[in-house]
């Protein structure tokens, strides 16, 4: 199978053969170049071998006739003059165009998640490739450490991702024989990140050496709350993003700040995130409880609660009696349940900066688990893909992060675990509910909302489309449109 990347260079050897075939009168060392020519000529005769449609096949008997006249040449049987070199020369050109027209364009792409629980940033777009004929998509899930203070501990979550998605092992793919045309990644990190860092052998400032279009799609999707001097998108300022060639970004706020941040507007794609798209496709279902939780969560009222990692490192205090705070509803009011559903990274993060608080974290977890009657009606989610927990609430309870973010699609009630942002949002405030509302608190949002009053409902309509693009589940497919034709232009 012949890939973009290798067609490319076939091109571009028939094309430098040509040049050399017309300097052949000029050459000081007549054989040597005469060898270089017909070895180039070879040497694409051996890479289109069985590959080219047998209504072009033609020019590979042009090829071996130019190869043929260079021999006779180079054996001194016939003699080089300007009209030789003039009709091989109109030959190869004639060769290098219909090997462009016929030659099928396949394209060769790699996927390089690391964390399964981040595969969602890249599935829609792998799904998209994997239904174009003129595309060979592999899922190659790339080792990472978990970071503590004194040690990193090597990971690998290929085994976890889903069945329907074919892993193929990091170790027996072969980047330097591949050259994959494409390769999307959802970590550009590389050397900063302080809680994972995947294998040194997948930075981008490795990937980078061997394909033409390296995209990053973050796994984060930048939320609708504007900070003093856009401090969340501080990621587009660090030196890896030279090594990118794609940025997808959500929004045009994100492009906005990333370019202020030096990144070249002509790097940035503004297509919405692959996260939204299976959001959209669940939100048109009915709530469906799974039967592992039907005993704590089927015929309630359903919160779903989320913290941030960095929100429980920053302030652990406070955001371990918000936990309890949530859980209380799930205690005192009839028909209510929550499911927690932390950060993917919050126990890796706790280790990492705050140890002393992980024998309190575990606890807690561990009592959930074990259904004790300090916790009714709660479950602990931790499970790969987030898609169930949203499908099973009725209501998400979190600081604005990605899963607030992807939990406007829903258009179901969002309670921000913070204050209000007033003009620092970018999306309605009346759409939300705030914990610490002084006016209207948690424990009479809950008692509301349970009992079917929901007076922010009418604000909460097209919510995520006032700000993000490509929110109706086609940003994956998008994503491979754009990426595919700047790379084939």
């Amino acid at each position: 199978m012949i890939f973009f990347k290798k067609k490319k260079k076939i091109l571009e050897l028939v094309d430098a053969t040509q040049e050399m075939v017309g300097l052949l009168d000029q050459e000081l060392d007549l054989n040597k170049a005469l060898a270089n020519c017909m070895k180039a000529i070879e040497v694409v005769e051996d890479n289109l071998e069985g590959e080219l449609p047998a209504s072009a096949r033609s020019n590979l008997d042009d090829l071996q006739v130019i190869h043929d006249a260079l021999q006779l040449v180079y054996q001194k049987e016939i003699s080089l003059n300007s009209d030789l070199i003039h009709k091989l020369q109109n030959m190869l050109v004639s060769v290098q165009k219909n090997l462009n027209r016929a030659i099928p364009v396949k394209l060769n792409i790699a996927f390089m998640p690391y964390k399964v629980t981040m595969w969602d940033s890249l599935a829609s777009i792998y799904e998209a490739a994997k239904k174009d004929p003129a595309c060979v998509a592999k899922v190659i899930p790339i080792p990472y450490y978990q970071l503590a203070k004194n040690r990193a501990t090597p990971t690998y979550e290929g085994k976890l991702f889903p069945k329907d998605v074919p892993v193929t092992s990091y170790q027996d793919y072969n980047l330097a024989k591949e050259e994959p045309d494409i390769i999307f990644i959802h970590n550009a990190y590389d050397q900063f990140n302080t809680i994972t860092r995947v294998d040194e052998r997948f930075f981008t400032s490795n990937l980078k050496k061997y394909t033409d279009m390296l995209v990053y799609v973050p796994y984060h999707i930048t939320n609708f709350i504007r900070l003093n001097n856009n401090k969340q998108y501080i990621a587009y300022s660090i030196s890896t993003m030279a090594n990118i060639d794609k940025i997808v970004l959500a929004g045009q706020f994100v492009k906005d700040a990333a370019i202020k941040y030096g990144v070249p507007e002509e790097k940035i794609i503004v297509a919405g995130s692959p996260k939204m798209d299976a959001v959209y496709q669940f939100a048109k279902r009915a709530k469906t409880i799974p039967e592992k939780w039907s005993d704590q969560l089927q015929n309630k009222f359903v919160f779903g609660l989320d913290i941030n990692c960095m929100d429980l490192i920053n302030n652990p205090f406070g955001e371990f009696a918000l936990i309890e705070q949530v859980f209380d509803a799930a205690r005192m009011l009839p028909n209510c349940a929550v499911i927690w559903r932390p950060h993917p990274l919050t126990r890796t993060a706790i280790v990492h900066y705050i140890p002393q608080m992980l024998t309190k974290y575990d606890s807690l977890v561990a009592e959930i688990k074990e259904h004790s009657v300090r916790y009714p009606n709660i479950v602990f989610d931790d499970g790969s893909e987030y898609l169930t927990f949203f499908n099973a609430t009725d209501a998400f309870i979190s600081n604005p992060g990605s899963l607030m973010t992807l939990y406007t699609i829903t258009e179901k009630p969002m309670i921000m675990s913070t204050g209000s942002f007033g003009n620092e949002n970018l999306l309605p405030e009346k759409a939300f509910y705030y914990f610490y509302d002084t006016e209207y608190p948690w424990y009479r949002i809950a008692e509301g909302l349970v009992k079917g009053k929901d007076p922010r409902q009418e604000f909460r309509k097209n919510l995520a489309e006032k700000l993000y693009t490509n929110t109706r589940g086609d940003s994956g497919l998008t994503i491979l449109k754009i990426i595919k034709s700047a790379i084939t232009q």
